[in-house]
């Protein structure tokens, strides 16, 4: 690629690419993500041929021209990029096309209006440096501090509670501790042919990660699988798609266990 070579910016869509600098600039408010130099062309090569699907051993030997590498370099870049991207609100840039290679649809690269322009914050120059709005700041903060001035503690005695609102804090308190619980097993990340997962640092069986291959799709961000119980490996899968947890533990091909 020429322009890494010569340390060039590229402009692909909705995103600058800085080579010499190794960064993805979202070019609407400016938000970034830093990356590694195979990553970088990684994300360069996918962007120019967006809707088509490049093939691994394309990009093993695009990106990492001269080394010897393995399909699970590729594998460790993929999830780092799309962990990158999530933390700037992008979780839709690349998608995994099963047992072929992955694709960045030109969808991905035009811009919707959900990023604008943050009004407080200024970019200056090339550098991308952001410059709080001072005045605006001070604004918010007077308007906070009106706002605390304005909220009265109500002294309530505890006798006026009522046995219903007792009862409720007790269903919340109990549904609070155990959606605690079941996410206290998520421990390590993992990823299943480029995807990230959250699990509880045990392999995941053949019949989760199939499933995860087959109802992957772009608007999926994450998938957390989890078991059952420690006696079986009767799991239960979830993914998060568009902001929201969806189900999948039904599209797992497993025996039926009794837990105990």
């Amino acid at each position: 690629m020429t322009d890494e070579i010569n340390g060039a910016c590229k402009r692909l869509g909705r995103f600058d690419i800085d080579f010499s600098r190794r960064t993805i600039t979202r070019i609407s408010d400016g938000a970034f993500i830093k990356a590694s130099r195979s990553e970088t062309l990684i994300f360069t090569l996918l962007a120019e041929s967006a809707n088509n699907t490049i093939y691994r051993e394309v990009l093993l030997a695009e990106c990492w021209q001269g080394k010897i590498v393995t399909n699970n370099s590729l594998t460790v870049a993929i999830k780092n990029l799309r962990t990158a991207f999530a933390k700037i609100g992008e979780h839709k840039i690349i998608t995994t096309e099963p047992k072929l290679g992955y694709c960045i649809r030109q969808l991905a690269l035009i811009d919707d209006g959900s990023h604008p322009p943050k009004n407080d914050v200024i970019k200056r120059g090339n550098k991308n440096t952001l410059i709080l709005n001072i005045g605006s700041m001070e604004k918010k903060e007077k308007i906070i501090s009106q706002e605390l001035k304005n909220v009265t503690i109500k002294k309530t005695s505890i006798f006026n509670v009522t046995f219903f609102d007792i009862i409720i804090i007790i269903i919340f308190f109990f549904s609070t501790l155990m959606i605690c619980y079941r996410f206290l097993f998520f421990i390590d990340t993992t990823s299943v042919e480029g995807l990230p997962v959250i699990y509880n640092g045990i392999d995941l069986p053949k019949p989760v990660q199939n499933a995860i291959l087959q109802n992957d799709n772009s608007n999926i961000s994450q998938w957390y699988a989890f078991p059952i119980s420690k006696g079986c490996n009767y799991y239960q899968l979830f993914s998060v798609n568009n902001d929201h947890f969806v189900d999948y533990s039904s599209t797992i091909k497993q025996e039926i266990c009794s837990v105990k």
